[in-house]
C-alpha cells in the first residue's frame, strides 16, 4: 500500500514538474504582447498621452493578471501560464478564453492537446453558426439613444435547404444596462459620460425583429458577411471570452456599434475597422466601413410592418382605397354587395390590405380589441374564401440604401451677403444631416359618415391644431368637424418625399 502510494505521489510531481519545465521553456518574443491581434483580443488601445496601452474591458474578469488592465505584456504572460495548466473544466484558461489560446498556440507553435470545455462547447453547438450577418435598424428618432440607428450581428446556422428559418437563428448584441427609473436627462448624461455598464448579449433574432421591425417600426438590412468557417469560430470563441463582461458603454463612440466592429476585427486579424472611428461611432457609417473593406457577401431588405402596411395601401387604386377604409372602421361588412361585387383579385387584395393595416392600427395606434379582434378574423375568413388570388406586391428595396449615402460628417464653408451686408459662414454637421426642399402636402380624403347606432367613433389620427404630423413632419389640413376621417393612407404611414440631404 505505502509503495503504491509513493509511486502515485512521485508520477503526479513528474507531471507538475514536466508542465512547468514546459511553462518555463517557452520563450515569449519581446513584442508579442504589442501584435494587433493580442491588442484587439485584449480590447487594449494606446493612451492619449503617452506609450501605454490601456484594455476597454472594464470587468476584472477580463483579466488573468493583476495588472492585466493596464498591461498587455503581463496579461500575455499570464495566459501563457494559464493555458499550460494541467486539467481542463469550465473554469480552466483554456476554456476561459478559447480565443486568446487558439491564437497563443498557434504563435508559439504549443501542442493543441485536447481540453474538456463542456459550457463553451454547449454554448457554441447550440448556436450552430455557418455564417455572420451584420443587421442594421433604421434611425428611430422616438428615442434618443436610438436617433442614429442600431447594429447587431445574426449567427446563421448552415443554409441547407431554402425553407431554413432564420428568424430561430441567434444574434450578438452590445447595449447599455440603464436603469429602468433613470430620468431623460440623467440617462442622457451617464450614457455620454460611461455612467452604464454595457452588456454583451444573445438573443433570437425572433425578438429582435419583433422589437425593431414590429413595435419600433423600423427597417432592417441584413449585411452578410464573407467570414469563412474559421473566422466564424473565432468571433464566437471571443464572443464567449466577453460575453457578460462589463465595457463601460459611452453612446458617441463605445457603443453598440463600436463593440461588435471589435469582434470583427478579432475574428479577421487586419481589417482594423476600429482605426476607422475618431470622435464618434454612428451606425450606418460602421456599416458603411464594413463594406469598404471587402467584407460583405449579399444585402438582404426587410422591410418594418409600418412600410410594409403603407406599400400595400398605394397599390390599390383610390376607389378600392376608400372600400378599404370603410371596411376598417366598420362602416361596410365584409360581404357587403359593393364588396362581393369586385373581381376575385381585387377583393383578395382589399382583404389583405385591410387586414394589415387593422393589425398595425391595433398595436401601433391602441385601437380598441373589442373593435379590431372580431373585425380581423372577419377579415381572414372573408379572405380563406378566395383561391388563386393575385396577392399583393412585395416592397420592393429602397433605390439608396443607408450605407450608399453621404458620411454623416459635413464641414462647410461660405460666404454670401444677405440684405446689404457680406457675411461668412462655418458649418459643421457632425451627424445628422438637415434635408432641404418644400415639404410634400399629402391629399386629405375623408368619408363623411356617422357612427352606426351604438357603435362608438375610432380613434382619429394624431394632430396637433396646427396640423402638422410629427411622425412625418408633413403639414395636413385639419378637416372640418363633424367629419369623420377614413383614410386608410393615414399621413404618418407614409414616407417623407426623398429630398436633398445636406
Amino acid at each position: 500500500m505505502g509503495f503504491t502510494l509513493r509511486i502515485g505521489q512521485a508520477v503526479l510531481w513528474l507531471a507538475c514538474s514536466t508542465a512547468w519545465a514546459q511553462a518555463e521553456s517557452v520563450k515569449l518574443p519581446d513584442d508579442l504582447h504589442h501584435n494587433p491581434t493580442w491588442l484587439t483580443l485584449g480590447h487594449y488601445h494606446q493612451d492619449r498621452f503617452g506609450s501605454d496601452y490601456t484594455s476597454q474591458a472594464d470587468d476584472p474578469a477580463f483579466f488573468l493578471s493583476d495588472n492585466g488592465k493596464t498591461s498587455p505584456r503581463a496579461e500575455l504572460e499570464a495566459t501563457l501560464e494559464a493555458i499550460q495548466q494541467l486539467g481542463g473544466g469550465d473554469s480552466h484558461a483554456r476554456c476561459r478564453f478559447p480565443a486568446r489560446d487558439t491564437w497563443l498556440r498557434e504563435q508559439l507553435e504549443l501542442p493543441d492537446t485536447p481540453v474538456n470545455c463542456p459550457a463553451f462547447e454547449e454554448w457554441a453547438g447550440t448556436l450552430n453558426t455557418e455564417k455572420v450577418t451584420l443587421v442594421f435598424a433604421a434611425s428611430y428618432l422616438n428615442s434618443p439613444s436610438s436617433m442614429f440607428g442600431h447594429t447587431f450581428l445574426r449567427l446563421d446556422p448552415p443554409q441547407d435547404d431554402e425553407e431554413t428559418d432564420l428568424l430561430l437563428a441567434n444574434t450578438i448584441s452590445y447595449a447599455a444596462d440603464a436603469a429602468e427609473h433613470d430620468s431623460e436627462l440623467l440617462f442622457a448624461y451617464r450614457g455620454i459620460f460611461g455612467g452604464y455598464p454595457g452588456i454583451t448579449s444573445i438573443k433570437p433574432y425572433y425578438e429582435m425583429i419583433r422589437l425593431y421591425n414590429d413595435i419600433e417600426h423600423r427597417d432592417l438590412w441584413e449585411y452578410t458577411l464573407n467570414l469563412d468557417q474559421q473566422e466564424v469560430d473565432t468571433l464566437l470563441a471571443h464572443t464567449w471570452e466577453i460575453q457578460d463582461k462589463n465595457f463601460d458603454y459611452y453612446f458617441f463612440d463605445e457603443n453598440c456599434a463600436y463593440r461588435l466592429l471589435a469582434l470583427i476585427d478579432a475574428a479577421r486579424p487586419g481589417t482594423d475597422l476600429l482605426d476607422e472611428v475618431s470622435t464618434h461611432a454612428i451606425p450606418s457609417d460602421t456599416v458603411r466601413w464594413v463594406r469598404d473593406a471587402g467584407l460583405l457577401d449579399s444585402i438582404h431588405y426587410r422591410p418594418s410592418a409600418a412600410t410594409s402596411v403603407a406599400h400595400s395601401l398605394d397599390s390599390l387604386p383610390s376607389d378600392h382605397q376608400t372600400i378599404a377604409a370603410a371596411l376598417a372602421n366598420g362602416y361596410v361588412a365584409v360581404n357587403d354587395p359593393k364588396v362581393l361585387e369586385l373581381a376575385k383579385d381585387d377583393r383578395a387584395q382589399i382583404l389583405d390590405a385591410t387586414y394589415d393595416y387593422v393589425r398595425y392600427q391595433s398595436e401601433a395606434e391602441d385601437w380598441p380589441r373589442e373593435h379590431a379582434a372580431p373585425l380581423s378574423h372577419q377579415l381572414l375568413v372573408a379572405r380563406s374564401q378566395i383561391d388563386d388570388a393575385e396577392e399583393l406586391p412585395d416592397v420592393p428595396e429602397p433605390e439608396i440604401r443607408d450605407d450608399q449615402g453621404h458620411d454623416t460628417f459635413r464641414l462647410s464653408l461660405g460666404s454670401g451677403q444677405l440684405a446689404h451686408s457680406e457675411f461668412t459662414q462655418l458649418t459643421i454637421r457632425p451627424a445628422l444631416p438637415r434635408r432641404t426642399g418644400s415639404a410634400r402636402r399629402l391629399p386629405h380624403r375623408c368619408t363623411t359618415a356617422v357612427p352606426a347606432p351604438g357603435r362608438p367613433a375610432l380613434p382619429r389620427q394624431r394632430r396637433t391644431s396646427g396640423g402638422t404630423d410629427h411622425r412625418r413632419g408633413n403639414t395636413l389640413p385639419e378637416p372640418p368637424e363633424p367629419v369623420l376621417c377614413t383614410d386608410l393612407l393615414a399621413s404618418w404611414l407614409r414616407r417623407p418625399p426623398h429630398g436633398h440631404r445636406q
